[in-house]
């Protein structure tokens, strides 16, 4: 749910792998939304796009060598199901 605390969660698990020299990067609403889909809206096509370029980053992230936190909303099973399968922990 919007304001339940994903980003501050993220960002203090990303500060914990950093103590531990553990490349991690965080992926959420506000850094995604203002470049990479600064194009989308909220109608429900969009949220599907949204969250799916967001998984297709996420797997470029991991085929680099870091962990990627992903705080986002994302009420569909069919959403979260298929960035598991694109990432490749399906």
């Amino acid at each position: 749910m919007s304001g339940a605390g994903k980003s501050i969660l993220a960002n203090k698990l990303n500060e914990v792998l950093f103590n531990r020299k553990v490349q991690s990067y965080v992926l959420d609403g506000d850094n995604v939304r203002q470049g990479l889909n600064n194009n989308l809206g909220f109608s429900p096509e969009d949220r599907e796009e949204n969250i799916r370029r967001i998984g297709e980053v996420a797997k470029l992230l991991v085929d680099a060598g870091f962990v990627a936190i992903s705080a986002f909303i994302s009420p569909y099973n069919k959403d979260r199901q298929r960035n598991r399968d694109i990432v490749g922990r399906g």
